[in-house]
């Protein structure tokens, strides 16, 4: 015959079968959440687009641009990540990102790039259980490397690049600027200054969460 706990061991194991499916309903994304991301989303853009103006006015600024959309979009991110404590909520926003940049014609490098860091800030997430402010300040990190589709033309892309601003008629001492900023230093130093973004961003916002989220009920302690 059967062992006497056979009937107990049966329950046991529909008992944690009935865990794990509450738990992963509690994790599911609905509606409300996708608002939510798509809130955001809008407001992310909207901060990161006054350093993106600002990088008209010279190269170097362009350069730095990564760094200084980390350090005004921390927020939104932040906020974002302790309002929706769910998988796909970053990746969702990083795909967003990616089509947005992709309508200015660099759709493989949005895939590899936006998508690919927005993946890699989601499975840290992920790892440190959505409830870690740490966790969301090393996946902010690798989120904002993303932006550095913006400026890595310059890089990647050097001849086809030059002789398109040529083309729209950028001033000569712009121009010449591109050139000297075409040095793989400052590639380099793109990316340094879009991690001290991040990292600024990160601990500022820190700051803004415990003085002033928590207690006006945007943000979770």
């Amino acid at each position: 015959g059967r062992p006497c706990g056979y009937a107990s061991e049966r329950c046991e194991m529909r008992e944690a079968a009935a865990g794990s499916t509450s738990l992963w309903g509690a994790r599911r994304l609905r509606g409300r959440d996708l608002i939510t991301i798509g809130i955001f989303f809008a407001l992310y853009v909207a901060v990161s687009m006054v350093p993106m103006v600002m990088s008209g006015i010279h190269p170097l600024v362009w350069v730095l641009f990564p760094g200084l959309a980390a350090i005004v979009g921390s927020v939104p991110f932040m906020l974002l990540c302790t309002r929706v404590r769910k998988p796909l909520a970053v990746l969702i926003m990083g795909v967003l990102l990616a089509l947005l940049s992709a309508s200015t014609g660099n759709l493989v490098l949005a895939l590899v790039l936006v998508v690919g860091s927005s993946a890699l800030s989601e499975f840290v997430r992920w790892l440190t259980g959505y409830a870690s402010y740490r966790g969301n300040a090393v996946a902010f990190a690798f989120f904002s490397f993303g932006w550095m589709i913006s400026p890595l033309p310059i890089w990647l892309y050097h001849d086809s690049f030059m002789a398109q601003i040529l083309t729209q008629g950028m001033p000569d001492d712009y121009v010449r600027t591109c050139e000297q900023v075409a040095d793989p230093s400052f590639l380099v130093l793109c990316a340094m200054f879009t991690l001290v973004g991040a990292t600024t961003g990160s601990f500022v916002t820190h700051r803004l969460f415990k003085r002033h989220f928590v207690r006006a009920g945007l943000a979770e302690g």
